[in-house]
């Protein structure tokens, strides 16, 4: 179902979509699984605490295919507080898709798309502990959608 606000306020349309409609899109969002996760806590986390957060994205396309793995490490300068986990994102695209588009795909949006789940779980991780909630910011993955760029294995280039 898609969900469109028109007009005033609480006021919602809802429109259906069929699944023949979700399927002809050109790059569909299948599913994300957290693969590894571990939380470090020394030290109760505050809003004063100053975080650091490291990303690193790779890529494997495999014919119509593609799977995105990003590691994400979200650590205190003092090293009392540390969330690490490896998510991996699974998508599908029309295989005739232009190559310039499939690159868009996979550097700016599939990141984009797979992001808010990873915030959302160290979130509910944090808070659960009892050591405080670490709200991660929305952030601008381009530099990570660079870096991605150069670490996509192309399965079918391989065979």
């Amino acid at each position: 179902m898609a969900y469109r606000t028109k007009g005033r306020r609480n006021k919602l349309r809802i429109s259906s979509i069929s699944m023949e409609e979700i399927n002809k899109s050109e790059f569909r969002f299948d599913g994300y699984l957290i693969r590894e996760s571990s939380i470090k806590i020394n030290k109760e986390v505050n809003d004063g605490t100053e975080l650091g957060i490291s990303i690193i994205p790779r890529g494997v396309k495999h014919k119509e295919k593609f799977m995105l793995t990003l590691e994400v490490s979200v650590k205190d300068k003092d090293g009392d507080f540390s969330v690490d986990l490896i998510t991996e994102g699974f998508f599908t695209f029309k295989e005739n898709l232009d190559i310039t588009k499939l690159g868009t795909f996979f550097t700016i949006n599939a990141p984009a798309l797979i992001f808010p789940y990873i915030r959302a779980y160290i979130c509910m991780l944090t808070s659960l502990s009892g050591a405080g909630s670490v709200v991660l910011p929305t952030l601008n993955l381009v530099d990570v959608g660079r870096e991605l760029a150069a670490k996509i294995i192309d399965k079918d280039k391989a065979e």
